[in-house]
């Protein structure tokens, strides 16, 4: 027995151990296999308390990594914007409801939920104390950004044209209605804003035209919805502004189209979306039918879950 184990186990041996004498060689052989079997013992041990390590920190670490992904975001987690600045309208209530339109499904319509604004929560009502809906149509081919970041950002890679939807509180004694269309430029392109903070550097940045799309002020046929609490004034607005480039020595015309509503008595939720200036000042151009049709398309509160 001893020698058919020591024929098996020979590639184990050096060549000088090879030709040495039997008794010596049996011993040696024998030597060498509990060795090897004392490896073999001691790396699958090493392995197994690997994996009970592992299984153990991935237990601790998964609670937590769940919790993340499906604890909504609350008015509380967020802070308020600072006065007259823009910033990201943080996504909450877990993944947004994405829905490709029509036979060719060139665009795509995005429904889901915003954080709530805590400034206004005494004046909301109570099924948009935590979260409000939103909805608007984008293009099925842009890209969508700050995954990770909470902001809701996309866009068109061809072109540069972008999409965002933000957050601002409006200032003290004015609503959505009566407050200066300027204060909208200066809100979104602020230094401290979330634009900025992305990278983009605007200069001179001013509201040529601006109307007021659904007014809660007044009572009218048209606007039937003024005369209920729930009614969200809504205003649209072009921006006019140059972006710096990354060289610091050019500027490039661009124009933002803003369609905003007001939630309580102090917020507003706006969607900009960017693009050239040439592009957009032609009416007829492809580039300005896409960013109206994103515009107008957008709807706050009950209006976006239908």
């Amino acid at each position: 027995m001893r020698s058919i184990t020591a024929l098996l186990l020979l590639p184990l041996l050096s060549p000088a151990t090879a030709f040495q004498p039997a008794h010596r060689h049996s011993a040696t052989v024998i030597s060498r296999f509990h060795q090897t079997s004392a490896l073999s013992s001691s790396h699958s041990n090493e392995i197994e308390l690997s994996r009970k390590s592992f299984v153990a920190s991935s237990s601790s670490i998964l609670p937590l990594s769940l919790l993340l992904t499906s604890t909504p975001a609350t008015a509380n987690d967020i802070p308020s914007p600072p006065p007259n600045t823009a910033i990201y309208a943080y996504r909450s209530g877990g993944l947004p409801r994405l829905t490709t339109l029509g036979f060719t499904k060139l665009y795509t319509r995005y429904q889901g939920y915003v954080v709530a604004p805590s400034s206004s929560s005494s004046s909301l009502p109570t099924k948009y104390q935590n979260q409000i809906p939103i909805a608007f149509d984008f293009p099925t081919d842009w890209l969508q950004l700050d995954k990770l970041g909470g902001g809701i950002q996309y866009v068109d890679q061809r072109n540069g044209d972008k999409l965002y939807v933000l957050h601002a509180v409006l200032p003290e004694g004015n609503d959505l209605k009566s407050v200066n269309k300027q204060w909208f430029a200066e809100a979104i392109l602020s230094p401290e804003g979330d634009i900025a903070r992305s990278g983009v550097v605007a200069e001179g940045g001013r509201v040529s035209s601006s109307k007021m799309i659904l007014d809660c002020t007044t009572t009218t046929e048209d606007t039937a919805a003024a005369t209920t609490k729930d009614c969200m004034a809504r205003r649209r607005m072009t921006i006019k502004y140059d972006t710096v480039t990354g060289s610091g020595v050019q500027t490039v015309e661009r124009r933002g189209l803003v369609d905003a509503y007001q939630v309580g008595e102090k917020d507003a939720y706006m969607i900009l979306t960017t693009s050239n200036a040439v592009k957009f000042d032609n009416k007829e151009s492809r580039e300005r039918e896409t960013v109206e049709n994103i515009v107008g398309s957008f709807k706050v509160g009950d209006a976006a879950l239908l």
